[in-house]
């Protein structure tokens, strides 16, 4: 996309140059999403925390292409309930991938990743749910939940098939 399309898209998305900010958030809105395992790569937080960086892509719709990024840590300095909620999110996005974790692959985020990212390119449903955040409105929550992709191919009939 050249620089006249991108302005064009700017601001056919509602931009306004006069009144907007520049850093607007472009994150997906509440909605269920066709998406695919696009990364799992572990890193450091600014905080200085391992974390897996886990992308998913949104595979069709009108918000194909479009990314969500999730983090997720373990570390011991953590409440408790933001521990199994990360802990809810790996295994869960682990089953929709087809990946079975060792117990090797769980000795930290950086094995966990590895193991994780074998499932990168498997497609499932993420339905997600921004809601608002009291003490730091520029940051809502964002809760996740996976399930497979329905399996349409039950419903052709011969004639619909392009073949």
């Amino acid at each position: 996309m050249g620089l006249l399309d991108t302005l064009q898209s700017v601001k056919d998305e509602g931009f306004d140059a006069k009144n907007d900010k520049v850093n607007q958030s472009s994150r997906l809105e509440s909605g269920n999403y066709p998406v695919r395992l696009k990364s799992a790569q572990a890193g450091q937080s600014k905080a200085g925390r391992d974390q897996i960086a886990i992308a998913l892509e949104v595979v069709s719709g009108e918000n194909k292409d479009r990314q969500e990024l999730i983090f997720v840590s373990f570390d011991d300095e953590l409440p408790p309930f933001v521990l199994e909620k990360n802990g809810r999110i790996l295994l869960k996005l682990a089953a929709m991938v087809g990946v079975e974790f060792t117990k090797k692959d769980l000795e930290d985020e950086y094995s966990a990743s590895e193991a994780l990212a074998k499932g990168v390119g498997k497609q499932f449903k993420m339905e997600l749910s921004v809601v608002p955040n009291k003490k730091n409105p520029d940051f809502p929550y964002r809760n996740y939940d996976f399930e497979p992709l329905e399996d349409n191919t039950d419903d052709l009939e011969d004639e619909d098939l392009p073949f």
